[in-house]
């Protein structure tokens, strides 16, 4: 026969009496606090043109990995199968996106820098981009 019941884990083993102080009188467990943990969600949809400004704030007020993930969305933008946004997000003039990712290089390690030294090779492809 197979049990439905949780195992105890073996931090929770540890704990006396943890489940009957946990427990409040209806029966149920409460329920978890993750008001504070909450980060808003990455899209899943492909990063598009119009994220730009989003994802360059994002790159220049935020630390760690939410900066790399929107360096990584800037380097999707303008990878292999977007080489058509190459030469607007540099030269239209619209977005300044050489500045955060230069910024980015100063990083000492992780993906940050790696992206968006991945990105800045690929802006510079272009022969439009080339002064």
């Amino acid at each position: 026969m197979v049990s439905f019941r949780k195992k105890k884990s073996s931090k929770a083993a540890g704990k006396a009496g943890a489940d009957d102080v946990a427990t409040p009188k209806g029966g149920a467990p409460p329920q978890a606090d993750d008001s504070r943990d909450e980060q808003p969600a990455i899209p899943s949809r492909p990063p598009t043109m119009d994220d730009i400004p989003d994802l360059l704030a994002t790159m220049e007020k935020e630390k760690g990995e939410k900066a790399a993930n929107a360096t990584k969305r800037v380097y999707e933008l303008c990878d292999v199968g977007h080489k058509q946004n190459r030469v607007p997000m540099v030269c239209s003039g619209k977005y300044d996106v050489l500045t955060p990712l230069a910024n980015c290089l100063t990083q000492e390690s992780g993906d940050g820098r790696h992206l968006a030294c991945l990105a800045l090779n690929n802006l510079s492809i272009p022969t439009e981009n080339k002064r």
